[in-house]
Order: structure tokens, then sequence, then C-alpha cells
């Protein structure tokens, strides 16, 4: 589930010399927005950074590589197990990450010495709005977030109106293959794939499904889209796929490669990666 796991997002702050520390870790209160920002996932921090706060980052996590400039950041550990040692010696106004099973200790920690800590939850595709406006809320920044949106939903909505009219196609996204992990509706990346004009093929229960051939023969997916499968094509990973000619998506040579990561960082890049899915699945439309 490894690629599950990093369907999160992450936020800003900025540096700044100040009054010295309680004995909490946390910087002294400020009167204004957070200048301070740890960020705890990547689709926070770039979307931080997109809001115009970039400046306001302290530290980021492990997972975070966008843009450029958080590169030079300090890091404090990922979202799934975030170093509260780490974050305290940041003196953060403000900690932004997300939900995990992994960071309630380390969040309950922060917050009972004190440190402000938001988690916004981006668990479906309708999130993304009031998750980006929480964000900009917390950052002080509640105008920009607003633009921010616009500029969002203006790019989703590009991409949406270019296959609006076109017929669904059978759609396998797969995470693995050993075993075999689907995409399920229910995920983000499922949502993704309903409105890229896919028609998901996975069983529907469950965000992850594991799957065996025989459901995927029955099924006879016209795309297949293979997360694990590397950046090329003919890669081992796209062998797997060969050795099933009677599938619609195998005999067409629509079995592709997507290692996007973007698609799994609910921020201001979704726009650029859900075009990419979309001429996958509909690339008549382009």
């Amino acid at each position: 589930m490894r690629l599950a796991l990093i369907v999160l997002a992450a936020l800003v702050g900025a540096p700044c010399v100040g009054a010295a520390a309680p004995a909490t870790g946390r910087s002294a209160p400020t009167t204004g927005p957070p200048t301070r920002i740890v960020s705890l996932a990547p689709s926070v921090t770039e979307t931080l950074f997109a809001l115009g706060v970039g400046a306001r980052v302290v530290a980021v996590s492990t997972y975070c590589d966008y843009p450029a400039e958080v590169e030079r950041l300090p890091k404090v550990g990922s979202f799934l197990t975030p170093s509260v040692e780490a974050i305290v010696a940041q003196r953060p106004d403000i900690v932004i990450g997300v939900p995990s099973p992994g960071n309630h200790e380390a969040v309950a920690a922060l917050r009972q010495l004190g440190i402000r800590v938001e988690t916004p939850d981006p668990e479906h595709l309708a999130d993304l709005g009031p998750v980006v406006r929480g964000i900009a809320a917390a950052a002080g920044v509640p105008e920009a977030g607003e633009r921010l949106v616009a500029e969002i939903d203006r790019g989703m909505d590009a991409v949406r109106g270019r296959v609006a009219a076109l017929p669904p196609r059978r759609v396998l996204m797969a995470i693995g293959q050993d075993p075999l992990i689907a995409v399920g509706e229910t995920s983000f990346l499922g949502e993704l794939i309903v409105a890229a004009r896919g028609a998901n093929v996975a069983p529907p229960a469950s965000s992850w499904p594991h799957v065996n051939v025989e459901y995927v023969i029955a099924r006879d997916p016209e795309v297949i889209i293979d997360s694990s499968m590397g950046t090329e094509e003919s890669s081992a990973g796209a062998r797997y796929w060969e050795r099933l000619p009677s599938l619609t998506a195998v005999r067409e040579r629509r079995v592709y490669a997507f290692r996007d990561y973007r698609a799994l960082r609910p921020g201001p890049r979704l726009p650029a990666a859900f075009e990419k899915l979309a001429r996958l699945i509909h690339p008549e439309a382009w």
C-alpha cells in the first residue's frame, strides 16, 4: 500500500527572528498570522507555496520535494512518523499535516505542548476546495486561498470539459502486481478516474481491492494504467500484462505506466496530473 499511503498533503510557514521560545518549544505568541510553519505533507507544502507564504516555512516532511526551495529546509520525519523533538526544535507557531494512523501520538504530544496542529483531510476530490481554504485560513491568507481554489477549479473544469461528451472507457488502475492491487472507485485516485470519464472496473467495496487475473479478464478493461511499471511501457511490469493478450487494453496497446505523484497530492498541481490521466483514458480529446 506504499502508493496509497503517499496520498497526503503538506503545509508551509516562514522562518522569522523573534523572541526566545518558552519551555514548551513553541515560539512566542504572535498577534498576526503564523510566521513559523512546519508542514508534514507534500500537498500542504505545495499549497502553502502556491498561496505565497512559502517564505514562512521552517521545516517540512521527508516526502516534501516541491518546489525546489524545500530542499534546503530541515526535515522532521514523514507524515506517518513525524519527530516531535525535531518539530519542537523549530519553535513553530503552527504545524499542518494530514490525518494518518501513524501520527496520532505525535499530534497529541504536540498539542499537549501547546503547539497548534491542523490536519485537514483531503480524502475525497470534493474535499480539495475546503482543504485549500482551511490551509489558507490557518496561514492567515484567506483571500489567497479563494484565488487558489478558483485557479484549481478552472484547471479541473477545463479537463472535464474536454471529456464530458465522451462515452466512459473501462479502466483498471493498478498500484501493484504481486499481489495485484487495484485503485477502487471510493479512493481519491478512483474519483479522478471517474472524473476523467473512465468506468472503473475494480470492485466497489474497497479503496484498494486485491483482484486476481480471472477477475481482470472477466471485466476486460479497455485501458490499463499501472503505477508499478516504472516509466517505460516496455519494462518488466508491462510484460506482466502482455501475457494476457485477450484483454482489450493489451490488444489495442493501451497499457500505460503512470507514476505521477501529483495525482496523490490534493493541491495546486492536481489539474496537471488530472489532465495527464485523462489523456491516457481519452487521448482523442486532445
